[in-house]
């Protein structure tokens, strides 16, 4: 029990010092001797719940304040500019603290990968060999060329057991259907499918790893674009042929990931995990088919039919249902590749046909992993609203957002059950049950909006939207008679990507356009668990509103270059007491949550790269419970209520984001923090 009751005071030291402030003047020109031993102690000065509130709001989106910003809040927190000046002197230098502990991880796992590339790259050019040549006498091929030699030959007797397993009388060749009638019975063809497994393997491996002309980077370095030209060149005219009315979108990027090889490749081979690992991108993943089962060593050479629906977050944006061919193989070095192809030929039967597609992992380390994600795809894009034409190809549905989930998702279970295991913020039970939460209020939203087909909305005209607003909903499975009601409408912000999120994401800020805060301060309780760059921007959290003891908001949100998100919903606080408490472990099911959230694009501005120019797409929804009239639907009025509500909020954000944009970004953009 002492124990016990010093942690707690040694924990209560800690937040009280988070909350004291340093008021004496610098001492670097101090003096020295006895007379700098004569020196008073230094005086510290608790700072009050507001003038916290001022300080933390303020660094949330502006580290480095200017002087009227510092006279600003010196004004309205009652502290000495100079008070604030080391207020926020201190508070980088803990950020900076905090952020380098992660960082100094990651950039060792980063290290490790460079230092076995360079080897690797230094090997190659001693033992330079084209192994399309003959050997000149005398010459031995190249270790390199000997290995790759071997594992075709190992390729083709995999490749031949398929096909004595799946058809031991059969000696056909392979020959591609040029109609589509058989694609069902092809899915039962284990020599086509072999076939063309081994052909995307091959495919997917020379895209993930070349670079030059067959890729062309963005600007900022996020993201490389398919050079089509570059493309037919390599793998021939009619691989890059589209249909008539389909589209060619393909895309390539990394990162690192903070999880071993093998959880990954369990979450991605397994169609209830992927869902999981990427929510509000993918809403639904099914086998439909397995060809090869995975053995108690692992999924290397597992392959299965898969059929997987992935959105975006706005009813202008149609889903893409796509069914494929996933297959696994270990390569060389702990690396492993995961690739998809479609069985279709492309001819547009389909809307969306999967092109040698897939993900490549590196083990870097026991827990950490460096991916590289190729999403290539001909899509029927005739749905699309012109709002969303001018974005990047690719960018809604490319690699980059595919990189940034499985990135974010391993960070936040890092920290949820490693980084954090110690931490004070609730238990463990009750964070994992949280962050469940959190990714199912994403999974909601997303599907709540995207996968209504667009015959399902009542469109009404709202002012300050670049298109209408949409209303729709879906009755209760129970005898009520309620609904849920969904609202969803697009507009334009003339700010960049980073700056319009960290001002949506400031408190400080909140209550001046959150209907839901009703103009009451917020601040944030817990930080249930945090993603990439220690949570600043990556985060799910709970917050406190003032003068509302019985309602807390959890919330869910995350940059990316690509993208950024910001989901959440009231919660009652018994609800969240019960899902805190240690003994709660299954009352997750039964909350029921309506959604609120904002989905930002960036508007393309290639001079300064993703998200750090030109302005912003943003995909405003919430979600409400109404009373249904009997027979006929929605009330005209609840309907037109509904409208009212999202356009009076959406001439409040661009009212308060854009006049505050200025003021807190008149010297450096917020991410520079010391």
């Amino acid at each position: 029990m002492t124990g016990n009751r010093g942690g707690r005071r040694r924990k209560a030291g800690r937040r009280a010092r988070d909350n004291d402030l340093d008021i004496s003047q610098s001492n670097s020109d101090g003096q020295d001797g006895a007379e700098g031993s004569q020196q008073p102690k230094r005086r510290l000065q608790r700072l009050n719940p507001q003038q916290t509130q001022v300080l933390e709001g303020f660094f949330g989106i502006c580290a480095h304040p200017d002087e009227n910003q510092r006279m600003g809040m010196s004004e309205s927190t009652g502290l000495t500019m100079q008070q604030v000046k080391f207020w926020f002197q201190n508070k980088r230098t803990h950020m900076k603290h905090v952020t380098g502990k992660e960082e100094t991880y990651r950039m060792k796992a980063q290290n490790e990968m460079l230092r076995e590339e360079n080897k690797r790259l230094a090997s190659a050019a001693k033992t330079a060999f084209c192994p399309a040549c003959v050997a000149l006498p005398g010459l031995n091929p190249s270790v390199e060329v000997q290995r790759l030699r071997q594992e075709n030959e190992s390729l083709k007797q995999q490749l031949s057991q398929l096909r004595a397993e799946a058809h031991p009388s059969s000696s056909r060749p392979f020959q591609l259907d040029p109609s589509t009638e058989n694609i069902i019975g092809r899915e039962n063809d284990m020599d086509a499918i072999a076939e063309l497994a081994q052909s995307a393997m091959h495919e997917f491996v020379v895209l993930s790893e070349s670079g030059g002309p067959l890729w062309m980077p963005v600007p900022g370095g996020s993201l490389d674009v398919l050079n089509k030209m570059a493309y037919a060149q390599t793998f021939g005219a009619g691989s890059s042929a589209n249909a008539i009315g389909f589209m060619t979108e393909a895309t390539r990027a990394d990162g690192m990931v903070m999880m071993d090889a093998k959880q990954i490749v369990d979450y991605i081979m397994d169609s209830e995990c992927y869902t999981s690992f990427c929510p509000g991108l993918v809403t639904s993943a099914n086998t439909t088919k397995v060809y090869k089962w995975p053995t108690s060593a692992g999924y290397n050479g597992a392959m299965h039919l898969m059929t997987v629906e992935t959105v975006f977050p706005s009813p202008l944006v149609p889903s893409r249902k796509c069914t494929f061919v996933r297959c696994c193989r270990d390569m060389q070095n702990g690396t492993v590749i995961i690739v998809d192809v479609s069985l279709d030929n492309g001819d547009g039967t389909f809307k969306c046909h999967k092109m040698p597609s897939g993900i490549l992992i590196r083990s870097l380390n026991s827990d950490a992993s460096q991916v590289t994600v190729v999403e290539h795809v001909q899509v029927n894009d005739t749905g699309v609203h012109e709002l969303y034409r001018p974005s990047l190809s690719g960018l809604m549905f490319g690699a980059r957002r595919w990189v940034s989930s499985i990135v974010r998702q391993s960070a936040r279970m890092r920290d949820l059950f490693i980084v954090s295991k110690s931490a004070s913020n609730g238990n463990t039970n009750g964070r994992k049950t949280l962050m469940k939460i959190a990714d199912g209020l994403l999974a909601d939203y997303a599907s709540g909006i995207a996968a209504v087909p667009g015959s399902g909305w009542t469109i009404l005209r709202g002012a300050g939207t670049e298109d209408d607003i949409r209303i729709t909903y879906r009755k209760n499975n129970d005898d009520s008679n309620n609904a849920v009601v969904s609202v969803c409408a697009s507009f334009h912000l003339p700010v960049p990507l980073k700056v319009t999120f960290d001002l949506l994401k400031n408190n400080l800020l909140r209550p001046k356009w959150d209907v839901l805060v009703n103009g009451n301060s917020v601040r944030e309780e817990v930080a249930v668990c945090k993603g990439v760059g220690a949570g600043i921007d990556d985060v799910v959290s709970i917050l406190h509103l003032k003068n509302r003891d019985n309602i807390m908001i959890l919330q869910n949100s995350g940059y990316d270059v690509s993208g950024a998100f910001m989901v959440y919903c009231p919660v009652n606080i018994q609800v969240m007491n019960e899902i805190m408490s240690p003994s709660n472990t299954a009352e997750s099911n039964n909350v029921s949550l309506y959604p609120t959230g904002f989905h930002l694009l960036p508007v393309e501005d290639t001079a300064l790269g993703l998200g750090e120019g030109g302005a912003t797409l943003v995909t405003a929804g919430f979600q409400i419970m109404l009373k249904l009239a009997r027979g006929t639907g929605l009330y005209p009025r609840s309907a037109s209520t509904a409208a009212g509500l999202m356009t009076e909020n959406i001439a409040t954000i661009k009212k308060t984001l854009t006049s505050s944009h200025p003021i807190f970004y008149r010297r450096q953009p917020p991410n520079n923090l010391i």
